[in-house]
């Protein structure tokens, strides 16, 4: 459980500082079109290497959200490396359909962890 546990926690972080580099990406009005694609890429990379950690750790539930919360993020990251703007729609729908992934990742953590069952 302690090693799940730290994968979990390790994958959140991942994605969260992927996602903090898209949201100053998102609002960077003067990055050129190859400085976004490249600090996108650069800032969603190391995200890879947690996904191939939870494939083989996690449990089946964590797993299939944790794909779908990192394909949203990777749509996000898609969007601002493409010069989409914080306050574009696109973007905003995009950035919401991850707020949601994730928040179904993290309740299937707790779930798996048991960190959701009440205290007797």
């Amino acid at each position: 459980m302690g090693v799940r546990r730290a994968l979990y926690s390790d994958y959140l972080a991942s994605l969260s500082q992927a996602r903090n580099a898209f949201r100053s990406l998102a609002r960077n009005l003067e990055a050129t079109a190859p400085e976004r694609e490249l600090i996108a890429r650069d800032s969603f990379a190391p995200c890879y290497g947690m996904r191939y950690q939870m494939s083989i750790t996690a449990s089946k539930e964590v797993f299939e959200a944790s794909e779908i919360a990192f394909k949203r993020l990777r749509n996000v990251r898609d969007l601002a490396a493409a010069g989409t703007l914080a306050g574009d729609e696109a973007y905003s729908g995009g950035r919401a359909e991850y707020e949601d992934a994730l928040s179904q990742l993290r309740s299937a953590m707790r779930r798996d962890l048991g960190s959701d069952q009440a205290s007797a």
